[in-house]
Order: C-alpha cells, then structure tokens, then sequence
C-alpha cells in the first residue's frame, strides 16, 4: 500500500471477506454512512415502535411534491437516512481541499472532525432521552440538575446488578472505539486523491443539498428536519437555556399574594379533602382502542359500585405542565396555583420560600382549622433537614414518610414502596382517625410508576399485606416486550382506581371529598402526539358540590367522551377553594375569581368571577 511521506499508514479496516483499503470509495462512504446514521439512531430507537425503518411510506394519492418535500427537508418519522450538515460540510472539505492532505494538516483536521462528532454524538443522544422519555425540549438549564439528580437516584437506590453497570460501560468503550476507527478510516484512512471524481462529485452534492437547507431557513435544529446540524441545536439549547434563566430571575414574590388572598373568604362547613395525585395516569388509556375498551369497562363498573354507596363523581381532562415524569412540578403546579414545567423553576420555589410562606391550597385550608398531612412511601430516605425543607414549603403540619408506617412486608416497583393499599389505610388508621378536625391529606401513590411490574395485589384485608418477605425481583425494563408493558401498564391503572374505590366505599364519611387526579401521562406507552392531558375526578356524597363543577366543564360519571381539557393542573388550587365556598361557604357571599391557567412567575392571570 503507498503511502505519502506525510502520513502515517493505516491498517485495513477488514471485514469478512474484504479489505476496504482496497476500495477507498466503498471505505470512504460505508465509513461516513454509518457515522452519519449513527447520529439519528439514538432518536429511533427510542421510537421505534411508533416508527418505520424506511424514511417515507407513501400514502395512496400523495403527490411526489409530497414525498420529495418528506426526504429533502421534513418528515415526522424518526428515521437514521437523514444528514449531519457538520459532518457532510467536513467530509466534502477532505474529500475536495487539496490544502488539507499537507504536513500535519490531515491529523489536525481528523481531531477536528472527530471532536465535533463526539460532542454532536452525545448531544444527539441527551436530546433523544428527553424528547422520547419527556416530550420536552432539551434545555441544559432546565434538565443539568434534573439529570444528575436522577442518575443519583437510579444508582442508590435501583437495586440493579453489578453486570447492569458493568454492560453499559462495555458499550460505552465499544462505542468510542467504533467511533474513532470510523472516523479515522473517513478522514486520512485512505488519500483523497486515490478517491474517484464520482466520490468527489457525489460528496458535493451532499454539501449543497445541505448548504441548500441551511440558506433556505429550514429547521436545522428540529428532529424532524431531513438536513440536522449541531450548531443549531446549541444554539436554540443555549437561547432556550437563557430565557428560562431571565424568566425565573424576574419573579415577582408579589403575584402569588395578590392572586391568593383568601383572608376575607371563610368556610361555615368542613368536609375533609383527600388530594391523591395518582401516578401515570394519563389520557392515553382513550387514546388506544383496546385500553379504551377495557377502560372505559372498568370505569362503569366501579362508577356502579360508588353509585351504589351514594358517591356521586364529576370527571374532566386536565392539562399536566409535565408528561412522562416530573411529579414533583405536576402536583405542585396545582398546590400552589403556579405553573412549574421546569426543574430549575421548582428549585428556585423550594429555596424562596423556606423562611417565607406560600400562600397554597394546604396553607389555605390550614387557615380554616384544618390539619395538613403529606404522605410520601417510597422507602428512600430522606434526612431531617431535607425533610423540613418540604415541610416548610409546602406548609404540612405532618409529613408522613416510609419509616412511620410501620411496613414490613415486601415493597415493589419503583422507590421502591408498599403497596398503596397498605400506605393509604394505615395513614387513616394512624392519623387520620385520631385527629377531631378536618383533614386536609395529600399523598402521590407509587405503584403505578414505570415499569408497573411487579403490582401488589388486591387485598380483602389491608393488614394482610404487611407480612414480612423479600421484595419480588422486578425484570430491567429494556428487557420487557412493548405489549407487555401495555398490559403491565393496564393492570397497573386497574389496581389503582380499584383500590381507591374500595377505600372510599370503606371507609369515605359523609362529608368527605375525594380528588383523584393523574400527574402525566406514562412514557414508553404514549406520545407526544398524546397531549399533556391526565383524567380528573372529584368524588363526593354531596350531589350540589359534585354537580356544581359542570360549570368547569366537568362532565357527571367517571368516564369523558371529550379530549379537549377542561382546565390545567395550576387551576385546579383556585377551583378547589371557590368550589368549597360555593357549597360549604356563607350562603350570598362573594366567591374569589377561578384562576384556569393558575399565575406564571411574574404576573397573575385573573379571570373575572
């Protein structure tokens, strides 16, 4: 093999039955293929199931405008054949710029070349997570702290085995070694000059088509567009990043006292409230033929069997601020009245009001004698000063964690946590039921959180459940089939709103009220085409209260028939209170103002009364 003074020789990179030294075309373009299809197959992959492997299926009666428009420049499938506008500008500047095969110029540009993919690699692998898992954007001031939160969470208490984490490093060098030996094989494996006037013709025209986008103003940063480019997508990332740090940075403390002012507003009767963000509990369940059956079944039946012990339910759709995770901003969101749809916004909260009260819905009805009581059962534990650190934020006169409940028996799924069953009675039979004065209780339940497998079962009796065993072993979710998760995801639904209706056939007294609502839709089950949109149901003996909420544009039973949601997670607070005024208020007075989309961090949006 010659080789030119200034450079040093590469091996062949061999495959069965071929040297590619000895084609450096074919070298050259299988090398780029696969790196440049590389960078789309994060995006795949975690789409796969909604995607084709063929970038364009064509529709009967399309016109060939249309398919021509879904190769060169947009197309909703997540398919690899698309094109780094990076790495082909690069790849055509070797193949066609004599300048840079001399001196020490080519290693200096391969460097060149394989920095930039690396970075563009990674960023496509980050973004990929966040748009498949969150259907969020990427934003690195909103998801930096949320990330290395989460793979601390993961780590300490997943109770995954050493050769989980002993693969996934052995992919990552597998990986980084493909990566640089295909980099090295595009740039300097093979000289320029031994490639045809076809290769450099072709990786022109490549250029152009992606030059061709770039000057037109496609999207280049979208992982829709045909033609992709990094530096687009830090620099949307980047402005992205910035605008979220002005807006958190002009908050005005003012804006939620102004909008919840409820001093003037008191209530003559007090019927305890019972908040339960119910984990996952999305909208899709209509969304799919098959759930929407078996859902909607479900629904009647135990719409009956409240029916039957007089509870009477009211139902709507309600926009999360979050979809697939990110409880903490959902159910905060409608505590406070406050639109939080980013980790740095709620840190920024927790740490402005520690020494400061914020006026939310527990703080509201504490004014009114109520005793305030949060319930979290996942068994991580948290440390005393982190504890008071929620309790003062969010204004408890109690938290109740996983050390109190007296638990022994096996916990499931993630946290991992007691079955809630088991949580939900013994906070009654603990606290609630020593308590002579309303109850405000607010608690997230955890047995419906991803992978839902393995789910507790159904007990007759709750205190059954509390027998000592070893936790049931869980599979690794990527080794579930997707129509297994759909069932586990099904049955784990079930288990929740059966469970729920037997507490309160059980045990719900006459003046209680039940608000049963989802925080975000389940990932890996559902898309983003989905919506934001979790089922709502307010349940309750009081047929005026439950009916009044037609006006809100809930609908009588469990069940909706209209995807379009009635209100949004952050008014569910100004709701709650003008509702109780309304039926448990003094009869005449006037009612605070319904708040749909809550405030935002620096002014509030009042709607009239």
């Amino acid at each position: 093999m010659s080789v030119l003074p200034h450079q040093t020789p590469v091996r062949p990179l061999r495959w069965p039955g071929l040297a590619l030294a000895r084609h450096p075309d074919l070298a050259f373009w299988l090398s780029f293929a696969l790196l440049n299809g590389l960078l789309f197959l994060p995006l795949y992959l975690f789409n796969r199931e909604t995607s084709s492997f063929l970038p364009v299926q064509r529709a009967a009666g399309q016109p060939l405008s249309a398919i021509a428009r879904e190769l060169l420049l947009w197309r909703e499938n997540q398919d690899i054949f698309r094109l780094s506008l990076e790495l082909t500008l690069l790849a055509a500047l070797w193949v066609n710029v004599r300048w840079l095969w001399l001196g020490r110029r080519p290693r200096v540009f391969r460097a060149l070349v394989t920095v930039v993919y690396v970075l563009a690699l990674s960023y496509t692998i980050y973004e990929s997570i966040f748009l498949s898992l969150y259907q969020t954007e990427p934003v690195f001031y909103a998801q930096y702290r949320q990330t290395v939160e989460g793979v601390q969470y993961v780590v300490q208490h997943l109770s995954w085995p050493w050769t989980v984490y002993a693969g996934g490093a052995v992919v990552v060098v597998a990986l980084t070694a493909v990566v640089l030996r295909l980099t090295q094989r595009l740039i300097g494996g093979t000289p320029p000059q031994r490639l045809s006037r076809r290769t450099r013709l072709a990786s022109l025209a490549l250029a152009m088509w992606a030059a061709t986008a770039l000057v037109i103003g496609a999207p280049l940063a979208s992982p829709q567009a045909a033609v992709s480019s990094l530096a687009f997508k830090l620099q949307q990332n980047v402005a992205a990043s910035l605008a979220l740090r002005d807006r958190i940075a002009v908050f005005d403390s003012r804006a939620p006292q102004l909008a919840y002012d409820y001093s003037q507003y008191d209530l003559q009767r007090k019927p305890d409230v019972y908040l339960i963000f119910i984990e996952s509990y999305g909208s899709v369940l209509y969304k799919r033929p098959d759930w929407r059956k078996s859902y909607e079944a479900l629904l009647g039946q135990l719409e009956q069997e409240l029916a039957g012990g007089g509870w009477r339910v009211a139902s709507a759709l309600s926009e999360s601020p979050t979809w697939g995770g990110g409880s903490w901003m959902a159910y905060t969101s409608a505590l406070f009245g406050l639109r939080i749809d980013s980790h740095p916004e709620y840190l920024f909260l927790l740490d402005e009001y520690q020494d400061v009260a914020y006026p939310g819905l527990g703080r509201y009805l504490q004014s009114q004698g109520y005793y305030s009581l949060f319930v979290s059962s996942i068994s991580k534990q948290l440390g005393e000063s982190d504890l008071q650190k929620y309790v003062n934020f969010y204004g408890a006169d109690d938290w109740l964690t996983f050390g109190r409940l007296g638990y022994q028996g096996p916990r499931y799924g993630w946290g991992p946590a007691p079955p809630d069953q088991f949580v939900l009675w013994q906070v009654e039979q603990q606290v609630v039921a020593t308590l002579d004065q309303p109850k405000f209780i607010f608690t997230l339940t955890q047995n419906s959180h991803y992978p839902w497998v393995p789910q507790p079962e159904l007990a007759d009796d709750w205190r059954t459940l509390n027998q000592p065993a070893e936790d049931p072993s869980a599979p690794l979710p990527d080794q579930i089939p997707a129509q297994a998760k759909r069932r586990n995801y099904m049955n784990a639904v079930t288990y929740q709103l059966r469970f729920l209706t037997d507490f309160i056939l059980k045990n719900g007294r006459d003046n209680a009220v039940y608000v049963l609502i989802g925080d975000h839709q389940p990932q890996q089950v559902s898309r983003r085409a989905d919506g934001f949109e979790t089922p709502i149901h307010v349940i309750s003996r009081d047929a005026g209260m439950v009916q009044s909420l037609q006006d809100y544009g809930f609908v009588d039973g469990l069940a909706v028939a209209d995807m379009t949601p009635a209100m949004r997670h952050e008014g569910l607070y100004s709701l709650l209170v003008r509702t109780l005024l309304a039926n448990y208020g003094q009869e005449g007075a006037s009612l605070p103002p319904y708040l749909p989309n809550g405030i935002v961090l620096d002014v509030p949006d009042v709607e009239g009364e």
